[in-house]
């Protein structure tokens, strides 16, 4: 048995609505305040390209292959999760109807135009397919895609986009971004060399695979986290409650996805037998006892009391970095 204080150094691609929220905190809990760093839009803006390298995790907010290779590092476990094409983008037109209710300035105004009939959609017939297009980005988009993050960054000329998943914000293409073909091709030669590829439809497997890669113990419940409010064990599985009609449309739009998916499922079923066989008997230290400390009732309350006192400090290191 292999030996370390801290889980060794990892790299989490998140795909939007994967569940990519949910591990990725309990990821983040594994590791100190000033190993991690979350990539996304505010954070990025306070971040120099030249301090990229001194994290030992981080949470990639649905970012292409650029993103990692801005790090430097080649010494990362990489890692992501990815779902089922139907019940990935049907999670994502709840989710996207959710927050138009709840949080409508969410949205830039153009583009909440440009989706609104996805924001109107009751599931029963069929989706408008521009809009479906422009807010349910595919997840070979997510993986595939090739931009340049750069400007994002502190001394950047977009710092201030705030991009985020109802904000979306053009970067510098390196490719044709519509290009389906290309985006599944660079999709798969990236999933390749991903050392865990979870499922979401396999969650409790895949966490396993992350903790064996990481060489903690994988927890008995994870606090879930941005999960649709309705969705319970009970109508959990979306494929069964949309009309034949929108789920034979949504098959048909998902075509790279359901191709990248069955990849996936391999890969993941590929490591769980090479798991089951010999497991990777790393152990750490460190990270075993921070984990179930931080996924605590008490706290997780805690750390929604002290949110305020955390963003205040994180903008004084910022300034140091």
């Amino acid at each position: 048995m292999k030996l370390g204080f801290d889980a060794p150094p990892a790299y989490f691609v998140h795909v939007p609505k994967t569940g990519g929220v949910t591990l990725g905190s309990f990821l983040d809990s594994l590791y100190s305040f000033r190993q991690k760093v979350r990539l996304d839009s505010p954070r990025l803006a306070k971040l120099k390209i030249s301090a990229l390298p001194r994290f030992r995790f981080y949470h990639s907010m649905h970012q292409g292959r650029q993103m990692l290779e801005l790090t430097g590092r080649s010494d990362l476990i990489c890692m992501t999760m990815l779902r089922d094409p139907v019940e990935r983008a049907v999670s994502q037109i709840l989710y996207f109807q959710r927050i138009a209710r709840e949080q409508p300035r969410a949205f830039l105004p153009d583009y909440l135009e440009a989706v609104r009939p996805i924001l109107q959609a009751d599931l029963t017939g069929p989706v408008d397919e521009t809009a479906f297009g422009l807010a349910c980005d595919a997840q070979i988009r997510t993986l595939g895609i090739l931009e340049d993050y750069r400007p994002l960054f502190h001394g950047g000329p977009d710092v201030a986009s705030k991009r985020t998943l109802t904000s979306p914000y053009p970067l510098p293409p390196l490719m044709d971004v519509n290009d389906e073909a290309a985006l599944l091709t660079n999709s798969l030669t990236w999933l390749e060399t991903f050392q865990v590829v979870g499922i979401t439809e396999h969650y409790n497997r895949s966490v396993e695979l992350v903790c064996d890669a990481l060489g903690v113990a994988a927890p008995a419940k994870i606090r879930q986290a941005n999960v649709n409010p309705e969705r319970t064990p009970g109508n959990s599985d979306y494929g069964r409650q949309i009309s034949p009609m929108l789920r034979d449309q949504l098959v048909a739009l998902t075509a790279g996805d359901r191709e990248l998916y069955a990849a996936g499922l391999q890969r993941f079923q590929d490591q769980w037998e090479r798991y089951k066989a010999q497991p990777k008997r790393l152990y750490s230290i460190g990270s075993r006892m921070r984990a179930p400390l931080w996924q605590s009732k008490i706290f997780y309350e805690a750390k929604t009391a002290l949110r305020p006192l955390k963003r205040a400090i994180q903008q004084r290191l910022d300034k140091t970095v």
